[in-house]
């Protein structure tokens, strides 16, 4: 009885690490997330390929209760996979403080996030990141003023702001979405934000071969177009000398 919670990195089998995949290879049953960062095509078929045994994929509503894979990790090897890190979402720690408690062993096996990969590939110091947001779907009833105020707290600071788009069953938030709400929460909670002038960073289906990075003012990037793949934002704080030079090879104008 054993909980693997491992982390598959960001490009689905290409990056799992060897300690995980011949923790993969051990274990008795596996179950895969992809609510994080969407289901990558034909994940689970060249996982179950990679490793000679079936995966179960869980819809969030089944990870949240994490019942199932409790229960399984209580009289067999378990494995929890995880796209990009193992324990950088709340439910995947909390997973692992419910089978801590149950008194169920768990071993994490790390892997790279999109959370520090994004900054390092625009050339953004790590130190210098601001609260992480999350920008979800929005609707009268649900109308969030979280995320509004951690980015204008993050720009007060001067630190810079990763934006992680919604995901749903029915596809990826665009960034044309994405500047659509945040232009809403703007007028609802105070404009204290100068869209116009403002510049966005957009990293575009990041660890696939998709991968399109571009740089410029809100309004420029609300008219791009990119491929059905996730998108992260990132709103640059005060820049260096180095990031500013760095970043500004992705300029589209």
């Amino acid at each position: 009885m054993t909980l693997f919670i491992i982390g598959l990195g960001l490009e689905g089998v290409a990056s799992i690490q060897q300690r995980g995949m011949a923790a993969i290879r051990e274990c008795d049953s596996l179950f895969l997330e992809t609510y994080t960062s969407g289901s990558r095509e034909n994940l689970i078929d060249a996982i179950e390929k990679a490793a000679g045994k079936k995966v179960t994929l869980l819809p969030r509503e089944k990870v949240e209760q994490s019942r199932i894979i409790l229960n399984s990790a209580r009289t067999s090897k378990t494995a929890f996979l995880v796209q990009g890190d193992a324990l950088t979402a709340t439910t995947h720690n909390q997973i692992r403080f419910d089978a801590i408690a149950e008194g169920i062993p768990v071993e994490v096996l790390e892997n790279s996030s999109i959370i520090t990969a994004v900054p390092g590939y625009l050339g953004l110091e790590i130190y210098k990141m601001g609260q992480v947001v999350s920008l979800p779907y929005v609707s009268e009833k649900f109308f969030p003023r979280s995320p509004y105020d951690k980015i204008i707290a993050n720009m007060e600071r001067g630190l810079h702001t990763l934006i992680l788009l919604d995901i749903t069953e029915s596809g990826y938030m665009t960034v044309a979405e994405a500047c659509k709400i945040l232009t809403s929460m703007n007028d609802r909670f105070g404009g204290k934000l100068d869209l116009a002038a403002m510049k966005v960073a957009v990293v575009h289906a990041y660890g696939t071969r998709s991968l399109s990075v571009r740089y410029g003012t809100l309004p420029v990037l609300c008219n791009q177009k990119f491929s059905d793949n996730p998108s992260t934002l990132v709103i640059p704080g005060k820049l260096d000398y180095n990031e500013e030079e760095f970043i500004s090879h992705f300029t589209v104008k």
